[in-house]
């Protein structure tokens, strides 16, 4: 990277600290907070009104109705600003504006005035559209927008909603990539920081129905996030909407033998409440194939969860969830596998506990104590068949996390201090051989490690008027086969122009990224197994690096908002991944340095005459530097063609512009219908052979390579695979690529959908949906097979019914 970058970096993060002295940054989403409501008469008498809480910044809707002596508590609400409406027979509806800083309680009353005889219509302010006093807000995503998302195939639906946001791009076999990071995605479940790969083929997904909420964060991290930050995804479990028993059941069946099922159970009785559910599903399409037949592509999954709360007495509160599941599935074999019989079969299994108190220790503060124990195994295993190699891997971990903090709020201040320490219990092992030399293995490997990972964090959030700021800090210790430490300073700040209805804002965070655990032992060890192929190994460093974005927000009207912000990342030590020999494993390595830079935009309308939509664009340029820092030399492997080489190039995730867009249609209280768009530009191809690719006539740039012509027989190209055999590469492929631009050709989708209500009764329903994704059946290639990664297709033309009844 430039000095000047380094020096526009440095003068950022100044500007920054200077400002902070009048010091919230983004406050996570978790939620965690609690709303006390008394509602009263004109005497002062307790009245048994009903109680919305809305808002659009976040989304959330939530309700509850007020006892005998009008109080009632609604829990699980996240941070945000907030419209309370009572409503009570007899008497003037009540409206009330409330802001929620953190998860310390707050204690709210509101009166009711008698009801007058009116001839007039009284108009009522909406809930706010965003909160002008927070410098960072995340992307959120509420329970309507997860139940009414388009179907789709077995563990795709949370990342689906995850890719609609900008700044997130999705590869082959559902990667998520935050603005160009290959491993940093951070997940967090009811406040709990899970850090290993979450993508299908690695762990069980998460699906939409077992959560109320996701959102994203991309900068402004606070400080009690770290480890992985790319990007942070928190989703929020089921919250219990009703006191009584309640029950939902979702069924989905579509394209490629999908067939999708999930059931749940809620019960909830004053300071208790009960889920349990569970899920399955299976499908014909679960990874993205590298052939258009989708050979061995089957995949199918099935668990359950349960959740428990209670409160202990007067604001202390006990919670536990629990969660299980596995997944089985098949890996996609390509033309050469398929004719040699091979198959491929993987298991990831995962079981995890967590439990989390919350007690008041005073009125202004909280204290919360999260523990969690996980265990996550992933198989893999051959058939004798297999080709180039025999492989058979079992790897995973075991985990126990013990988090702590305590919140101080006061008028102007919320202050947070915390810390956690996590132990983690590695094995990996891995067996090798050629298949005609079965029983005999020419690597067998066997390893156990264990790491540790500590940290303590402090931030200050604050407001002066109109403006709003953040300062915070983070300090991180990790021990597995290195040891290394950081301080990492986050830093936010905000300024409302309430005449322009304008809030402008800008971030910095300094990152630090421990090394991915995927595999990490047997790419360590390599170089003493005595292969021929494998020529060295260096460790695998942590990952540093500067965050900065600057934006701004503003509403236009009263229901639509656009958010704008342009952001620099630089890395030193920049992750990306390598492919082990022949077996399609993949280990982490490191490049010198990567610069990161881009654009994002997202406009939002909401309920605007029945119509409503979302619109995202992401630009982006990725740039890594060589050479390979850390990781294992295997020839013919990128880290051995970049070992000693000074060079400069796209990183693997640098597609320029992805779009995504919904607008949906409420054409009747019970009927409505949507359409969208997902575009994206091309990711990066590197070829082996780039000189002969630009000679080749039939790899042009003409944009007529885009038509799906099935005049074409040219079978007879082809590319080598992973073990030097020429591969026929059909023309429909081909023409998706762009040679002389080293990029696969842009990639675009139409999606439809339509539902009804089809029976209401109180708070009884059926929900009947029909969706289809990729409507002109396009064919587009993810991934084309170079350096990088393999050949990847997204799907085809997917048709799903969905049906929700809730009882």
């Amino acid at each position: 990277m430039s000095r000047s970058r380094f020096a526009c970096l440095r003068l950022s993060a100044t500007v920054l600290s200077f400002c902070i002295f009048l010091a919230p940054s983004a406050r996570p989403q978790v939620m965690d907070g609690r709303l006390e409501v008394r509602v009263i008469d004109p005497s002062g008498q307790g009245v048994p009104a009903a109680l919305e809480l809305v808002s659009r910044s976040p989304q959330f809707v939530a309700g509850a109705v007020a006892d005998a002596e009008g109080r009632a508590t609604l829990h699980r609400i996240p941070p945000g600003t907030y419209l309370l409406t009572a409503r009570h027979e007899g008497f003037e509806i009540a409206e009330r504006r409330i802001a929620l800083q953190s998860a310390v309680p707050r204690v709210v009353e509101i009166a009711l005035s008698v009801a007058t005889v009116r001839e007039e219509v009284t108009v009522r302010a909406p809930a706010p559209l965003f909160e002008p006093y927070r410098p960072s807000q995340g992307t959120r995503s509420g329970r309507d927008d997860l139940e009414q998302a388009l179907g789709t195939t077995l563990g795709r639906s949370t990342v689906d909603m995850v890719t609609a946001m900008p700044g997130w791009l999705l590869e082959a076999n559902a990667v998520l990539h935050p603005r160009g990071s290959e491993y940093d995605t951070q997940y967090v479940i009811d406040g709990m920081p899970l850090y290993d790969n979450r993508s299908i083929a690695f762990a069980p997904a998460f699906e939409n129905s077992e959560f109320e909420a996701v959102t994203v964060l991309t900068a402004g991290i606070p400080a009690e996030y770290g480890r992985r930050l790319g990007g942070v995804i928190a989703l929020d479990t089921r919250r219990s909407a009703i006191s009584g028993h309640r029950t939902s059941l979702d069924v989905q069946a579509g394209s490629y033998a999908t067939r999708i099922g999930a059931f749940s159970h809620q019960y909830a009785s004053g300071g208790t409440e009960l889920t349990i559910g569970i899920q399955g599903g299976g499908t014909d399409r679960y990874l993205d194939p590298p052939s258009l037949e989708n050979f061995t592509n089957r995949g199918s999954s099935g668990g359950g969860n349960a959740r428990f709360a209670r409160d202990l007495r007067s604001r202390h509160r006990l919670t536990g969830y629990a969660r299980t599941n596995r997944t089985n599935f098949l890996v996609p074999n390509d033309l050469v596998q398929q004719e040699a019989g091979q198959r491929q079969d993987r298991r990831s299994s995962e079981t995890a506990g967590q439990v989390h108190y919350q007690g008041t220790l005073s009125r202004r503060t909280l204290i919360s104590v999260r523990g969690m124990l996980r265990d996550l195994t992933s198989e893999l295993w051959s058939n004798e068949l297999s080709t180039p190699v025999y492989v058979l891997q079992d790897r995973g971990f075991s985990q126990g996390v013990v988090m702590a903090d305590v919140t101080f709020e006061a008028e102007r201040h919320t202050l947070k201090i915390g810390g956690d320490i996590r132990s983690s219990g590695l094995r990996e092992r891995f067996l090798m051989a050629e298949p005609d030399e079965l029983p005999d293995f020419d690597l067998d490997f066997r390893d156990r490690q264990r790491s540790t990972e500590a940290s303590f964090y402090a931030y200050d959030q604050l407001r002066a008027g109109n403006f709003a700021a953040s300062i915070g800090f983070r300090f991180d210790e990790y021990r597995l086969l290195i040891s290394d430490r950081a301080f990492s300073p986050r830093l936010a700040a905000s300024y409302f122009v309430p005449p322009a209805g304008l809030q402008l804002y800008a971030s910095y965070d300094r990152i630090f990224q421990p090394p991915p655990t995927e595999n990490l032992l047997l790419s360590s060890a390599a170089t003493g197994f005595g292969l021929d192929a494998v020529e060295e190994a260096l460790a695998v460093p942590a990952n540093k690096g500067h965050f900065i974005e600057i934006g701004m927000r503003k509403p236009i009207g009263d229901a639509m908002r656009i958010d704008a912000k342009h952001y620099w990342r630089q890395f030193r030590n920049y992750i990306d991944d390598d492919v082990f020999l022949n077996t399609g494993l993949s280990f982490p390595i490191t490049f010198d340095s990567a610069a990161i830079e881009g654009t994002e935009v997202r406009i939002e309308a909401h309920r605007w005459k029945g119509i409503s939509a979302v619109a995202s664009y992401s630009n982006m340029l990725g740039r890594a530097r060589s050479p390979v820092t850390g990781g294992l030399f295997v020839e013919g492997g990128e880290a051995e063609e970049l070992r000693d080489v000074v060079e400069e190039f796209p990183i693997s995730q640098d597609q320029r512009n992805t779009v995504a867009t919904t607008v949906r249609f409420q054409i009747h209280p019970r009927v409505w219908a949507s359409f969208g768009i997902r575009y994206g530009s091309g990711l990066p191809v590197e070829l082996e052979d780039d000189d002969d690719d630009d000679d080749d006539d039939d790899h042009g740039d003409d944009d007529h390579g885009d038509d799906d012509d099935d005049d074409d027989d040219d079978d007879d190209h082809g590319h080598d695979d992973d073990h030097g055999e020429a591969q026929p590469v059909p023309a429909a492929i081909l023409r998706k690529v762009n040679f002389a631009r080293s990029r696969v050709r842009p990639n675009l989708s139409l999606d439809f959908s339509v539902g009804s209500r089809v029976w209401e009764e109180g708070s009884k329903s059926a929900t009947l949906q029909f969706d289809l994704r990729n409507a002109t059946n396009r064919l587009n290639v993810i991934n084309f097979s170079g350096l990088f990664s393999g050949t990847a297709l997204a799907p085809g033309r997917q048709a799903t019914v969905q049906l929700r009844v809730r009882f």
